[in-house]
């Protein structure tokens, strides 16, 4: 598949992915349109393990979301009476519901999802604004449950849709030593962050923390979003691929079946009660049983307490050393389980 503003490349099972969009990597539909076909590939393909993202232009992530596509959206609001719907609390709870239900059906059925993209493309010459919300939230989503491990590699000033966008990946890092910020400034312009960080920031970073980054809409250096949560880690620009790359090569290491299971526990435990998302986890825990991969790394786990660990203490091997065994995986020579 051939793309206009992203380049892929593979590190072992990882894939980097870079923006390209001179001069300062302005997210668009077209971009969103491109990383949800890559998304949907890369998740049928068993070889990538790790799935990153970063900015192609030097010392450029993210910027913001187009400007000019923002401003179109006013004008067809106005075009489909949107903004008058909005403004009745009926017509905005039918509006909720619908575009509740709608999401629904895309999450139950592919083919439905493609329809509405389809039908709503074809719909942008009259008004665009549809396209963009629906293209934009099925690509955050699809990021969010994707059955790889994400890392947004944060390697530019990051705003708006791009932070949006971040938000969505399992961990971001950002280069720390050239003076990028990072934040979600749409407030200062009379607006909100529209791509779903007004949801995904609060369970990301808390509420009181969340609500003062965007009702603030000020800039955090690179340490100021690690001590929030906001960003995973940061290093220098010198070290800033290796260093992604060291940890990429350790999460590659986790077998693909727990990785998709946890995170199917996590995204949709947090949406419901905690008797539904024990549920949930049961489920998956049953899934994790039921692979070849469990079955191995459980007998070479258990040769090993019984010929290292459950022995005289003089015999015994250091806590720390077991650690390192299990956190570089070496229970498990290949992955089998789907």
């Amino acid at each position: 598949m051939s793309f206009k503003y992203l380049k892929t490349r593979k590190e072992g099972s990882s894939l980097w992915v870079e923006i390209h969009n001179p001069h300062v990597n302005f997210l668009t539909t077209a971009i969103t349109e491109e990383l949800f076909a890559l998304v949907k590939e890369v998740s049928r393909d068993d070889s990538i393990r790790v799935f990153i993202l970063t900015g192609g232009l030097e010392d450029t992530y993210i910027m913001h979301f187009s400007i000019p596509e923002l401003n179109r959206i006013t004008t067809d609001n106005q075009k489909t009476g949107m903004n008058k719907i909005v403004k009745s609390r009926l017509g905005s709870s039918i509006l909720r519901y619908l575009v509740t239900f709608n999401n629904w059906l895309m999450d139950c059925s592919p083919w439905y999802e493609t329809l509405s993209l389809r039908q709503s493309k074809m719909l942008s010459n009259y008004s665009s604004t549809l396209f963009l919300w629906l293209q934009m939230h099925r690509l955050y989503l699809a990021v969010e449950r994707m059955n790889k491990i994400t890392i947004a590699a944060i390697n530019g000033p990051c705003n708006g849709g791009g932070t949006e966008l971040s938000a969505c990946f399992d961990f971001r890092f950002m280069v720390s030593d050239q003076g990028f910020t990072i934040g979600q400034p749409e407030c200062l312009i009379g607006i909100i962050p529209g791509g779903g960080n007004t949801q995904r920031l609060p369970r990301l970073i808390g509420r009181p923390k969340a609500l003062e980054l965007m009702l603030r809409g000020n800039q955090l250096s690179p340490e100021e979003a690690k001590q929030l949560g906001l960003v995973t880690d940061v290093f220098k620009k010198k070290d800033f691929q290796k260093k992604v790359q060291e940890f990429a090569d350790l999460m590659a290491k986790r077998p693909p079946v727990a990785v998709d299971a946890i995170k199917r526990s996590v995204h949709q435990g947090m949406n419901t009660t905690l008797r539904d998302g024990l549920s949930i986890e049961m489920a998956q825990s049953i899934r994790c049983f039921d692979t070849k991969d469990v079955e191995k790394a459980m007998e070479n786990y258990i040769n090993l307490i019984q010929e290292r660990v459950d022995v005289p203490a003089d015999k015994r091997m250091q806590v720390g050393d077991l650690l390192k065994i299990m956190e570089n995986a070496e229970f498990v020579d290949r992955f089998e389980g789907r």
